[in-house]
């Protein structure tokens, strides 16, 4: 549009307005002074023309860019870091605990001292500081088990990580794939109306010049409002796609290229990939990790049975106004034991217990979720595919109606409803086979999503956060060549 405007102004400042006669004497030099002013119009004009198209983007980069932006992963990767923290916590069990204590006031004492020294009734002030320091040497492996659940606990959300990222791929796919779907049908709507508009003004035309029966023109018109229906709402919808992208991807969407199934890729039989998405899948690995979490906070709970044993080391010095100040150099061996707490100990452990049983049956859930979704993911591949080949033979076959009904409705041997009908149903095929096509390339990308593994088709890199306590090793390994054709 900007080219076409600047080449317009370009155009009416270097045409005249009495045509392009050639001036002579001084309307010729004058002429020439503007020679540079219209030169470069002229190549204003040129580069308008020439604009570089908008940068296209593929499904790896928005996938890539919703990973980097989208709420759902950040808030996984901050829970992560979260799950950090809490170790930290808990291995500072393990370190001498150092406390200070320091106090100034004023105080009255009656007692046997200050009766004798007529002082009983006189307000000191009193001052006094201590250090204490505190090593742990036994509390029933407390601190021990309560590391070992913070450790399941960063696994548990790294891997959450990953299963958050994975989810949001896939919906970034789907997204992805259904603007593509719907500007595919917007101009097969547009090309539906342009047939129906000719139809109609060629039954006008006949209405109007009195060959032609008033009943064709208004089914005509019936037909050609149908077909403006369909394109607004395909409009419509397309604009709902654009929303959808924008929410999850963090920008409207450009241009967009067409992504290619990864047939190849894929999983030979069902029952390999029902055996990879158990393997692999990271919301089944979160979920081991928290019976783990849940075992530890058992073994935590049953450290109330037993003794807690400290060294201390503590220094203090006392200062009243009777007798003086006072210094205090103490080493001790302490030991707690409690004895009776109102049985809120076995209480505590009790509920630990069903904790890990509320784990295990979480981990069977998901277990059969996955297995579920991966069955559905796969069926609707294999009947999507199957489908295509069929689609395309409608298609085809409906393309091959209309046109051989166009050319006897020209010569009287067809009458206006079927070549409409034609025409609606040419339609119909075409948007049903748009559908089937982009239903392939999502079934196809929703089998590896999965088996979890759709990152790493898409050449897409997990968060930092999605990798376990010990920082070596991925949460969920995976194994790429077990079923690659290729290899």
């Amino acid at each position: 549009m900007a080219g076409r405007m600047i080449a317009g102004i370009a155009q009416r400042l270097i045409v005249p307005k009495a045509g392009c006669k050639q001036p002579s004497g001084d309307r010729k030099q004058s002429m020439n002074r503007n020679c540079p002013l219209l030169a470069v119009l002229a190549f204003a004009s040129a580069l308008a023309g020439t604009a570089a198209p908008a940068t296209a983007q593929s499904l790896q980069e928005a996938v890539e860019q919703a990973i980097r932006t989208n709420p759902e992963v950040l808030a996984t990767t901050y829970n992560r870091e979260a799950a950090d923290q809490g170790l930290k916590q808990a291995r500072a069990g393990y370190l001498p605990r150092v406390d200070v204590d320091a106090a100034i006031g004023k105080e009255q004492r009656d007692d046997v001292e200050t009766r004798l020294l007529g002082l009983n009734r006189t307000t000191f002030t009193h001052r006094t500081a201590s250090v204490t320091l505190s090593q742990m040497l036994f509390d029933g492996f407390a601190v021990r088990s309560e590391v070992a659940r913070q450790r399941a606990r960063i696994d548990s959300s790294a891997n959450r990580v990953a299963s958050t990222s994975e989810d949001v791929a896939l919906r970034v796919v789907g997204a992805y794939l259904e603007v593509l779907r719907r500007q595919e049908t917007v101009a097969a709507a547009t090309d539906n109306l342009e047939s129906h508009r000719r139809i109609h003004d060629q039954i006008k035309l006949r209405s109007d010049r009195g060959v032609g029966r008033r009943a064709d023109l208004y089914q005509a018109e019936s037909r050609l409002a149908l077909a403006q229906d369909n394109l607004r709402s395909e409009q419509s919808n397309l604009k709902d796609a654009e929303v959808a992208y924008a929410r999850l991807v963090g920008a409207p969407p450009n241009v967009l290229v067409k992504p290619v199934a990864p047939e190849a890729a894929l999983p030979p039989t069902e029952r390999f990939a029902l055996d990879t998405a158990l393997a692999n899948h990271p919301s089944l690995a979160a979920a081991e990790a928290d019976v783990a979490q849940a075992n530890a906070h058992y073994d935590a709970a049953k450290a109330a049975l037993w003794p807690r044993i400290d060294l201390e080391l503590s220094a203090s010095h006392d200062r009243d106004g009777v007798l003086g100040p006072t210094n205090d150099r103490r080493v001790m061996l302490r030991l707690r034991y409690n004895l009776f707490q109102g049985g809120a100990d076995k209480a505590h452990i009790g509920e630990a217990h069903a904790q890990i049983r509320e784990a295990e049956e979480d981990r069977n859930r998901t277990r059969l979720e996955i297995a579920e979704g991966e069955s559905h993911a796969y069926n609707a591949y294999v009947t999507a595919r199957d489908r295509l080949v069929v689609l395309k033979q409608y298609v085809d076959s409906s393309a091959s109606t209309r046109e051989a009904y166009l050319l006897q409705f020209g010569i009287g041997q067809r009458s206006l409803l079927d070549l409409l009908n034609a025409e609606n149903e040419y339609y119909s095929a075409r948007i049903d086979y748009i559908s089937g096509q982009y239903a392939e390339v999502a079934s196809a990308y929703r089998v590896f999503a999965g088996m979890g593994e759709l990152l790493d088709t898409l050449h897409v890199a997990r968060p930092a956060q999605a990798w376990g306590a010990g920082g070596m090793q991925p949460a969920v390994a995976f194994d790429r060549r077990a079923f690659d054709p290729g290899k």
